[in-house]
């Protein structure tokens, strides 16, 4: 059972985390050509899809986690690198939650609303938490996996 965690685990923040370095790496350069309405909508819509996905994953990744913590590591008593990976994945999750509470919720209804100057003003806040949650997911990776043998 704790392998099987393992693989879940992993597999949630390896799904989660690459699909902001998509986002923010490769999809972000390859839009600027598209106007204000066509680069807002696809924004709107990309994030949409991704969130609801990201939404599960975080429920997947809390579940597998603290049942790894509670039945292979001890508990909190558990190794130091695993709290600092709890640390940096609640931050992530954190900035997630203000990012799809915040700028996520404001360039949605300027879409719904076709107002495109409010979409496009929300744009460079979710950039900037993009960048934000791509930098914690990537040090809660190295954390987790490579913690007991840094």
């Amino acid at each position: 059972m704790t392998g099987l965690l393992k693989v879940i685990h992993l597999l949630s923040a390896v799904l989660w985390i690459g699909g902001v370095f998509y986002a923010y790496v490769i999809l972000r350069p390859s839009v600027g050509f598209l106007s204000g309405p066509d680069r807002v909508t696809l924004w709107d819509r990309v994030f949409t899809r991704f969130f609801r996905w990201v939404w599960m994953l975080i429920a997947v990744l809390l579940v597998s986690g603290y049942g790894l913590l509670f039945s292979a590591f001890g508990g909190f008593a558990s190794p130091g690198y695993l709290h600092g990976m709890q640390l940096f994945g609640w931050l992530t999750v954190i900035a997630f939650a203000v990012l799809a509470f915040g700028p996520y919720r404001q360039l949605h209804a300027a879409v719904a609303a076709e107002d495109w100057q409010r979409g496009g003003e929300a744009i460079p806040r979710i950039r900037r938490l993009v960048h934000v949650i791509l930098w914690l997911g990537v040090i809660s990776i190295v954390i987790g996996g490579g913690g007991a043998y840094l």
